[in-house]
């Protein structure tokens, strides 16, 4: 073998790029990254429509548990940020109940309050935990899990909790301290600090998506196809073959494609099998853009939780919020993300999606907007969410030491199938870390152990 290994890189996501970035920055030469689509960032990339709406597929802020990030998205747009503090609310019962849900019961109707506190006074002692619906019980009660974290996880998960695992939950669901709670009823004080991203940045132009194009175009062009999809893979002969008829011959491969796409790829069927049990959603966003100064009650809001059944969506962003140049016109436009899912085996392409994401907005209070004056950009991705199901670890502990055996690394959002490491950070150093290992055995930290991960910036 050579002393710089031949490696493939598939997508040209936050995971994809990590990998490519620290090739480079090692002096490695001998690589290639291939991505289907003609531009860089996956599901982190930004669109600017034709009336000069910029748009990102959902949410995706940069917070960080990595200085070697930090540093990164220093490099990468130096003074290109702005910083925010989250300000996340729930919208529920006609009402802002700011995030997290837990903390703030204070906000919920006089009834459904001493629901969420005697749930959580009965909670039981030592209760089983077997699945995420347990753990939810177990830990917050019946009033909190039935007025927010239950019907919530049903609409962005579109998978039954009891049928979820909850081992992944680490810092993306916040647990509860019941005295804190009462201090914060009795005190009639909001408390909305926590959680790793309750300060983030955003680029002030470009939208995310402004982060990795920066980073791609910042790598040697020779290294990269745009447009080149991977259509084949030879495990035993070490030989991909792309979408524009060539062939390239690798030592290893860094994957950033969906488990189950991937597995086919490599034609094992036994791989193919465990993947195929994989769960994930589909998600589409309207993004909403209304020739109007953004809504008086939504300035300075972050992102909406939307749990209630009548609303299609299960967050709404008032992104234009996140930056000015997110519109042609600040101070007369604002827009909009509207997140929807489905389970993955299900589509929703016979919805007019602006006409029912207005009419929801509308009949939940939450604002309403003249349609002659809105236009929606759909975008749209088959593979939204991993859903982290109570199998799901099983499957992966048995699936990926088959690709290690062929020196493929499947990392990334979809690549790792692990939504608790799913941050933009996360990904980036999935793929840093992913060719550390392969060149020189340095331990992975963030794929295999998320919890340590996310305990402390490293």
């Amino acid at each position: 073998m050579n002393k710089q290994p031949r490696t493939l890189i598939i997508g040209a996501g936050p995971t994809g790029l990590g990998a490519a970035w620290r090739l480079n920055e090692l002096g490695n030469e001998n690589w290639l990254l291939c991505e289907k689509e003609a531009y860089f960032g996956g599901l982190a990339t930004s669109f600017v429509d034709e009336h000069g709406f910029t748009w990102d597929f959902a949410i995706h802020v940069a917070h960080s548990h990595y200085h070697y990030f930090d540093n990164l998205m220093e490099t990468l747009l130096p003074d290109g940020f702005y910083q925010h503090q989250r300000m996340a609310w729930v919208w529920e019962y006609g009402r802002f109940i700011p995030y997290p849900f837990q903390n703030n019961i204070r906000h919920l109707p006089k009834e459904y309050l001493w629901e969420a506190i005697q749930g959580i006074l009965e909670r039981p002692e030592n209760a089983e935990t077997n699945n995420f619906k347990d753990w939810i019980l177990n830990t917050f009660g019946t009033g909190i899990g039935k007025h927010f974290l239950l019907p919530y996880n049903k609409k962005i998960w579109c998978t039954d909790a009891e049928d979820m695992g909850y081992k992944w939950t680490g810092d993306r669901v916040p647990t509860v301290d019941l005295e804190r709670i009462i201090q914060n009823v009795i005190y009639e004080k909001d408390d909305v600090n926590w959680g790793p991203n309750a300060v983030f940045d955003f680029p002030k132009v470009g939208g995310t998506g402004a982060i990795w194009k920066a980073m791609g175009e910042a790598l040697p062009q020779e290294n990269i196809r745009l447009s080149t999809g991977v259509e084949k893979i030879d495990t035993n002969n070490k030989i991909a073959t792309l979408s524009d008829g060539s062939t390239f011959e690798y030592d290893y491969i860094v994957s950033t494609i969906p488990l189950p796409m991937l597995t086919k790829l490599c034609n094992d069927e036994k791989a193919d099998q465990l993947a195929s049990q994989l769960r994930y959603t589909h998600v589409q966003v309207a993004g909403i853009a209304a020739r109007q100064p953004m809504p008086e009650q939504l300035k300075g809001k972050t992102w909406l939780y939307c749990p209630e059944e009548s609303s299609i969506f299960y967050r709404v962003t008032p992104f234009s919020e996140f930056s000015p140049a997110h519109t042609p016109d600040p101070e007369n436009n604002c827009s909009f993300l509207c997140e929807i899912a489905t389970a993955g085996d299900e589509t929703m392409h016979d919805i007019d999606f602006k006409t029912v994401v207005l009419e929801d907005m509308k009949n939940s209070g939450l604002m309403e907007l003249d349609p002659d004056k809105v236009h929606c950009h759909l975008m749209e991705a088959e593979f939204g969410y991993p859903v982290p199901t109570a199998n799901r670890d099983e499957l992966l502990n048995e699936l990926m030491p088959l690709l290690l055996e062929k020196n493929i690394y499947s990392r990334g959002r979809f690549g790792g199938w692990k939504y608790e490491v799913a941050n933009m950070d996360h990904s980036v150093m999935q793929g840093v870390e992913a060719i550390d290992h392969m060149l020189d055995g340095t331990e992975e930290r963030t794929w295999p152990t998320p919890n340590v991960v996310n305990a402390g910036k490293s």
